[in-house]
């Protein structure tokens, strides 16, 4: 059975938000609409034919969410979490345009409602976290001994602008959503987002700070060694090496290929990598078969397989093991 932490709910208070017209989640098919806001019979029942015993759920990207919907989102997770609290857990939706208003939900979060950390956008709106302003919410999340999630954003206006229209993606609409986000553009720029916290010296000021990222490492484990090399101009007292393998831990959410999963375990400790299945915009039938493919192809052993499946998450969220 396994633990899978990106996984995605809508909630009421986020869907029926005046502020929230303009989210591109609206422009995803009814049938994805209605799976994230389900937290009852079809969820756990993809659940139980999967082999997913807990998903660690988050709200999808809420750029377009004041501080006040945000922490309605929470307390609706929460009501979700405690109906069902051998099937979820909860990771905290934070108001990151400001730091201290998000520093003081998380702590909310974890001591009111139990949550085992926060999945936050990786800007927002261009703003990438690597300013003093966000060394208390780094700070909190050590004291509170939670790792912060960092997952893609939609591309703020200035990046579409520069990198996602112009030429035939003027009038291929689609062709730029696709660019800037699934495509690439998400995971570039999430990359970006955790080079840029090295940058600043950010693991070096909190040197217990845990981060996950996902999509099986965001372009970084086939550009390790590049980078590792690289970031010797950023002045950091660690290296890129030590600090992805001390304070990164990744997840393979909607990435189900064993090529991607070597490269990212010859760049990473197995102790650092989890499976996850990105639901409901990826299938937990897909996540199942991914599991099973590893098996088949002795990419992991059965330890291996039992510490990638699950018990790197018990061990990261529920200080289990």
């Amino acid at each position: 059975m396994s633990i899978t932490l990106e996984e995605h709910f809508l909630s009421q208070a986020a869907h029926s938000s005046t502020v929230a017209t303009n989210d591109p989640i609206h422009g995803f098919p009814t049938s994805i609409i209605n799976k994230l806001v389900d937290f009852d019979d079809e969820r756990i029942k993809n659940m139980d034919e999967n082999n997913v015993a807990i998903q660690v759920l988050s709200h999808t990207p809420a750029n377009f969410l004041t501080a006040e919907t945000i922490i309605a989102c929470n307390d609706e997770l929460a009501a979700a979490v405690r109906a069902n609290k051998s099937r979820f857990a909860g990771f905290a939706c934070l108001p990151m345009g400001d730091p201290m208003a998000a520093t003081h939900e998380l702590e909310r979060c974890i001591k009111e409602h139990g949550f085992v950390g926060a999945l936050i956008d990786n800007h927002s709106n261009g703003n990438f976290y690597d300013g003093p302003e966000y060394d208390i919410l780094w700070a909190k999340a050590v004291e509170l001994d939670v790792p912060i999630y960092i997952h893609p954003a939609w591309p703020s206006e200035n990046e579409k602008e520069a990198l996602y229209s112009g030429g035939n993606l003027q009038s291929d609409s689609s062709s730029a959503t696709a660019l800037g986000a699934f495509a690439f553009g998400w995971h570039a720029s999430t990359a970006n987002t955790i080079l840029r916290l090295m940058a600043s010296n950010t693991f070096d000021r909190h040197p217990k700070l845990k981060i996950i990222i996902g999509h099986s490492g965001e372009l970084i484990p086939y550009m390790f060694d590049r980078i590792n090399k690289a970031t010797t101009f950023f002045g950091m007292e660690r290296g890129f090496a030590e600090v992805m393998h001390s304070n990164i831990w990744i997840t393979t959410s909607g990435m189900f290929d064993v090529h991607s999963l070597r490269c990212l375990l010859g760049n990473m400790p197995l102790s650092q990598v989890m499976f996850s299945v990105d639901y409901p915009f990826s299938d937990n039938r897909l996540g199942k078969e991914y599991l099973e493919t590893i098996r088949k192809e002795g990419v992991l052993d059965e330890n291996g397989i039992e510490a990638f499946a699950s018990g790197n998450a018990r061990r990261l969220l529920f200080h289990q093991g």
